[in-house]
């Protein structure tokens, strides 16, 4: 699923990506696409957000998987279909009651109209390491549970072996069975064995996983290690690679393509074998892989210490070119594979706290804007009409919201990342501060002002942000900022309290004005203030005291112009 974006406080930075939970390092379950050469589906149509319904959860985020028009929740112990287009649950049942079974911390995973669970099996001391994966499968359009298996302990393999999930491929669930050497894929709907594939004797496997039209498993044969393919459908071996990986290796299939990652190298190999990509790091590479039929996402650490370095380069199945995503097409924090498309989610901007839904072309790495969101709505799930998010703006519970996303005006592209607020709305950083309110803000000083202009997914002329740098290299260069602009005051009040929480801000009063404005705790000329439905951020007066004032100064040029 996190990935990268520059406010300058750390925190915020940590907890908004710790919120998305979207973070590849779990890289989330792919949905079925079409196999290379076909064309992909039509695509979750560009545009304005209109809500659909929401949902709250006591016990925190729930996981979610799309079944075709039924959305399926994994809530702790509690499994749930709700139609996408009202939000009703169809059908609900107790996990816990299934013998063998031990949610929460479930991964789900969905192929055509059935649902694979999977969970860490339970064990009396929860530090043992490597735990097993206990599986249930059941119909995600009904509800109605199909099979269970459940894992026993490492090292063992009686009363029952000690297993770990692969993935799902071609109607079947692939599973590793260390302790007997064996790859065994089950059938999805009744869960019997259809086949299985024994190592060779003395050889062990690893590491593995399967999706879509491979099963990939690292096989150690005394000091020499292969990477295998196994067709999933039969389990014959398609292909075989001997490898070096250094350290723990882990392997990652994504639309046909398998990547093996280890401490300083990550290589992916295309569906016959072919080595489409190779990463050499001097430190823990980190990296991340989404596939589809014409192209690959790949993304390393630049800087193994922070979380916001990660590097995006896009690889073109075709002929093996790489484009490194470069500037804003780089600060990715999620990646989806959905029917065959790639959508990713980015932050907004310099000092952004919106995000923007794209759509990426694998091959090249192209993006092009889908629909935008304030940053309290974390997107975990898009379909072909829908699209999913985390709402953060309740301290209490999580609210899961869902969305389908009406055509902008033809002649205005940056309509739906807007929300669909009107251009002429979102005001002009540099007007915000008039020459008398800064001379009495900072006591007679002249400054020139210097333009940030707005991201050009907004399809605005005015600029989000302002630098109003003073002509006495003594004074403090100032920092203005549109954060948002926002359907309603409500709406923009809600974002307020949300981002002035993250930056553990306190409310105040502006003296004279009765103006209600946030004030950093740390940073004491940080100031965030909301004039009707506009949210604004200013930094370096110098002192707290200037801040106010001059705050007091842009609030009263926002009504004047509303």
């Amino acid at each position: 699923m996190p990935m990268r974006w520059r406010f300058r406080e750390s925190r915020l930075r940590h907890v908004l990506l710790c919120l998305a939970c979207l973070v590849l390092l779990a890289p989330a379950p792919l949905a079925p696409g079409p196999a290379p050469g076909q064309a992909a589906g039509a695509g979750l149509p560009a545009g304005v957000r209109n809500e659909l319904w929401r949902a709250r959860f006591r016990d925190g985020l729930p996981n979610t998987v799309l079944v075709g028009d039924v959305l399926v929740v994994s809530d702790g112990d509690r499994f749930e279909g709700r139609d996408t287009a009202t939000g009703h649950v169809s059908w609900t049942f107790d996990a816990s009651k299934i013998d063998g079974y031990t949610p929460p911390e479930d991964r789900l995973a969905v192929v055509g109209d059935q649902v694979v669970a999977v969970a860490p099996h339970e064990t009396p001391d929860e530090s043992e390491d490597p735990r097993g994966d206990d599986l249930l499968v059941f119909d995600g359009r009904t509800g109605a549970v199909l099979w269970n298996l459940t894992s026993g302990f490492y090292g063992f393999d009686l009363p029952r072996p000690y297993l770990t999930y692969l993935g799902v491929s071609k109607g079947r669930v692939l599973i590793h069975l260390p302790a007997l050497g064996l790859v065994r894929a089950l059938d999805i709907v009744t869960g019997r064995r259809l086949w299985e594939t024994a190592m060779p004797s003395g050889c062990a496997g690893r590491h593995g996983g399967a999706a879509e039209r491979v099963v990939a498993l690292l096989v150690t044969c005394g000091r020499r290690t292969r990477l295998e393919a196994l067709d999933p459908g039969s389990g014959r071996l398609m292909w075989s690679r001997e490898v070096f990986p250094q350290g723990t290796p882990l392997i990652t299939v994504s639309g046909g393509t398998v990547g093996l990652g280890s401490d300083a190298s990550f290589t992916v190999y295309d569906t016959g074998g072919r080595q489409l990509y190779d990463h050499m790091a001097g430190q823990p590479c980190g990296c991340e892989l989404v596939a589809t039929a014409t192209g690959a996402l790949i993304a390393w650490s630049a800087n193994f210490t922070s979380s916001y370095s990660l590097v995006w380069e896009a690889v073109n199945r075709a002929d093996g070119s790489v484009t490194r995503l470069s500037g804003q097409a780089g600060d990715l924090e999620r990646v989806m594979a959905v029917n065959g498309r790639l959508y990713g989610v980015r932050r907004l901007g310099r000092d952004p706290l919106g995000s923007v839904v794209v759509t990426i072309d694998p091959a090249n790495g192209r993006q092009t804007p889908v629909t935008g969101f304030p940053a309290f709505q974390e997107v975990t799930d898009v379909s072909e009409h829908l699209v999913i998010v985390n709402d953060t703006s309740d301290e209490d519970d999580a609210l899961l919201v869902a969305y389908r996303t009406v055509p902008a005006p033809a002649d205005d592209p940056g309509a739906g990342v807007r929300d669909g607020v009107g251009r002429e709305r979102w005001p002009d950083a540099c007007a915000l501060l008039l020459p008398a309110a800064l001379t009495a803000g900072l006591r007679g000083t002249r400054y020139r002002s210097v333009a940030r202009s707005a991201p050009p997914e907004l399809n605005l002329t005015t600029p989000t942000g302002c630098d109003l740098l003073p002509l006495d290299d003594e004074q403090p260069v100032l920092a203005l900022s549109v954060l948002w602009v926002g359907r309603t005051p409500g709406e923009a009040e809600t974002v307020l309290r949300v981002v002035a929480g993250f930056l553990d801000m306190k409310r105040t009063i502006v003296p004279g004005t009765g103006e209600r404005v946030y004030v950093g705790r740390q940073m004491a000329d940080f100031v965030l203030l909301r004039t009707g439905d506009t949210v604004i951020r200013l930094d370096g007066a110098g002192d707290r005291a200037a801040a106010l004032r001059l705050a007091a100064g842009v609030a009263s040029t926002l009504k004047a112009v509303a």
